[in-house]
């Protein structure tokens, strides 16, 4: 008889292994940003057509935001959303727009087939202003924005039979207000200090709410650490690595069997929000195959309640009650952290099962037959690429668990347990003290984002990775679809909702630099211990090395709009992006990102550690303080020490020892939207690595 807490099941045949990344010969852009940058269109670009012709020059004046393009000047056009421009074939024009709402946009004029005849660079700054001069050629056809190709957009009405090459030049002028440097705009500066350290690599952070004043950390290898004013415990609270996997061992098809890299392990904890009466608590792990897994597959996603000791000091590992099993095809894509809601049930994030593209075999099929897949989006077959919510104060049949009655498919085709749907590896689950439930989501080749959670919500993966169309074909081109749908199909179980953009996304690449490789998931800070942070959710980055083997994380911080959030939750719909700040650490920052946590009064934590597979014992837990209040890490070794120097910090690095060729290369698991033409001019940098998975 199937085991009635194993969800993970309906999986068609197996497949081969696909190869997600594919290659790009596309070179990196260099583009640097200057307070005025002029240039010549990149594409489309005659240079020896003997220059503008000689007709007096024309001017249209638009203001660009994510939304639309805005009319503003001649009055034929002023106020009107994406107004078509109405041109003259062999007129000299000017289109000067101003960059309304700090996002990344150019302006773009392509012919009937698509390919760009004008194109200039893209800005950043809210309001910055651009003046692109070009000649009308019949066969413009339409004006857009390449990173919101499918917002702003409209049309191109060229009259006459003047200017009738099919090559057309170009000038662009820039003016922006100041130099930016990189992708993030610098944030305030802070301090770090050293609470916890010795562990492999910490997953998740909890607190138990029983008084104790106790800080509870899990280690991917298994064990739960103790943290106290004294540091961390020499004793785990719970041991549970004799029932989980063996890291860098692996079952499926899908990794390198020589690589150290692994997603799998304990990689989240929470307690019950009644733990001091009842003594309950929850862990999500890594098993190996049971009787329930196809052959082939990889291992078992588990998440179990526990119980503590009567004192409250050791979890007994002999207590455990199995609530969920998720049979997982691929190693990766394995979720994380697990949390309680102000509704009293336990969320549980998961990913699609991992391998790259949402389409290998355990991936199902589901309504977008332009892609190929996927768990994502399916919500009948399996509980893989969805938040699942459950009352474990309940049972119901054979169920170890309740049902909310409140779930979005309760009482249609769809599975009941699901909450929200169309994730890719979500890693990093928070709620802040309104009820507003955040979830990460790590991307694949391009992009990487953090949404706001709703009931029912569909948030677009593997149709979209990001705010951008995904391709299963060409997932490093983020041009390669620009017409999907953005709602889903209007017939059961699903019901024509829109597909919710992020509020937060990233670029992997900007401008030939690397950005970041695996969003972190964490925590609105809700102290006043720095003033500076006070309502702004706290987030990182696992790497920016695009290597994968340097500790280069990064700590960010974004800020959400005046009108956001509410007791019990927020609609986002599909809002702008949220402006991002990266944190000005003080000492520097050689870790990698590996979670956030929140103490009892609204500060937050860095998990972090210097190997990116779970080796060693670099593994810290740091609390953001302050400038001047942290401490330095200094580490020699495997063994960390903390000075109050106020230094620089140095370290010793050692890598997972995994091939960047072939290896899996997630994170442990934005402000701004990404140009698509920075990700095309740093394609180059992505894609002289094989990308067999991001995240």
């Amino acid at each position: 008889m199937k085991d009635p807490t194993d969800i993970g099941y309906s999986w068609p045949e197996k497949g081969g292994v696909a190869d997600e990344g594919g290659e790009s010969s596309d070179e990196d852009s260099g583009a640097s940003r200057r307070h005025v940058l002029r240039g010549v269109g990149l594409a489309g670009v005659g240079l020896g057509l003997g220059g503008f012709a000689t007709h007096r020059q024309e001017t249209f004046r638009l203001g660009g935001e994510v939304q639309a393009w805005r009319g503003r000047a001649p009055s034929s056009i002023a106020g009107q959303a994406n107004p078509t421009l109405s041109l003259q074939a062999g007129t000299q024009y000017a289109v000067t727009w101003e960059n309304l709402d700090g996002l990344p946009h150019n302006f773009v004029i392509q012919n009937e087939a698509g390919e760009q005849m004008v194109r200039s660079e893209i800005i950043t700054q809210q309001g910055a202003m651009q003046t692109v001069t070009f000649t009308a050629s019949p066969e413009m056809a339409t004006y857009l924005c390449e990173v919101h190709p499918n917002t702003m957009v409209g049309d191109v009405n060229v009259s006459g039979s003047g200017g009738n090459q099919t090559t057309t030049q170009a000038t662009t002028t820039t003016t922006q207000q100041q130099d930016s440097a990189g992708y993030f705009e610098q944030g305030p500066e802070v301090g770090v200090q050293v609470v916890a350290q010795g562990m492999t690599a910490p997953t998740d952070h909890a607190i138990a709410g029983d008084g104790s004043g106790r800080q509870f950390v899990t280690d991917q290898t298994g064990e739960v650490w103790v943290v106290t004013e004294n540091g961390r415990e020499q004793m785990p609270f719970i041991d549970i690595s004799d029932r989980m996997v063996t890291l860098g061992e692996f079952n499926g098809s899908y990794a390198n069997p020589t690589q150290a890299y692994d997603e799998r392990g304990l990689l989240g904890i929470e307690f019950h929000p009644s733990f001091a009466e009842n003594r309950k608590f929850y862990l999500h792990y890594s098993a190996p195959p049971n009787n329930q897994t196809p052959d082939g597959w990889d291992h078992v996603e588990v998440v179990s309640e526990f119980t503590a000791s009567s004192d409250l000091t050791t979890g007994n590992p002999e207590s455990e009650r199995i609530l969920l099993q998720f049979q997982k095809p691929q190693y990766n894509h394995d979720g994380g952290p697990i949390a309680f809601g102000p509704d009293g049930y336990l969320y549980v994030p998961m990913g699609d099962g991992g391998g790259a593209n949402d389409d290998m075999y355990g991936h199902v099929p589901d309504w977008y037959d332009r892609n190929a897949g996927g768990n994502g989006q399916d919500v009948t077959e399996n509980l893989l690429g969805d938040v699942v919510r459950i009352d474990v104060d309940a049972t119901e049949g054979d169920r170890p668990y309740g049902i909310p009655d409140d779930n979005p498919f309760v009482g249609t085709d769809g599975l009941d347990e699901i909450y929200a749907y169309g994730f890719r590896n979500p890693y990093g689950i928070s709620f802040d003290s309104e009820g507003n439930l955040f979830v990460a989501d790590a991307g694949q080749n391009l992009f990487e984002e953090v949404d706001v959670v709703e009931r029912g919500g569909n948030y677009g993966w593997n149709v979209k990775e990001g705010t951008h169309c995904f391709s299963t074909e060409d997932p490093s081109d983020p041009m390669a679809i620009t017409d999907c749908p953005s709602n889903e199909p209007n017939s059961g179980p699903y019901d024509g909702s829109p597909l919710i953009d992020p509020v937060i996304e990233f670029p992997h690449t900007y401008q030939g630099e690397s950005v970041g490789i695996t969003v972190i998931g964490g925590h609105r800070y809700e102290a006043t211990t720095i003033p500076e942070l006070e309502g702004k959710y706290v987030f990182g980055i696992w790497t920016s090395d695009p290597a994968r083997n340097e500790p280069n994380g990064r700590v960010l911080a974004a800020t959400p709009p005046e009108n956001f959030g509410g007791a019990g939750g927020t609609t986002t719909g599909n809002a702008d992006l949220w402006p991002v700040q990266e944190l000005a650490i003080q000492g520097g920052f050689d870790y990698f990102v590996r979670m956030f946590g929140q103490g009892s009064n609204g500060d937050v934590y860095v998990l972090a550690n210097k190997r990116g597979a779970p080796e060693g014992d670099t593994g810290v837990l740091l609390q953001l303080v302050p400038p001047g209040d942290g401490g330095t890490t200094t580490t020699t070794g495997n063994a960390t020490t903390t000075g109050t120097d106020g230094g620089t910090t140095t370290s010793e690095t050692t890598t997972g020892g995994g091939d960047a060729e072939t290896t899996s290369t997630s994170g442990p698991g934005p402000g701004f939207l990404l140009s698509a033409v920075a990700v095309l001019g740093g394609i180059g940098l992505a894609a002289k690595r094989r990308l067999q998975d991001d995240d």
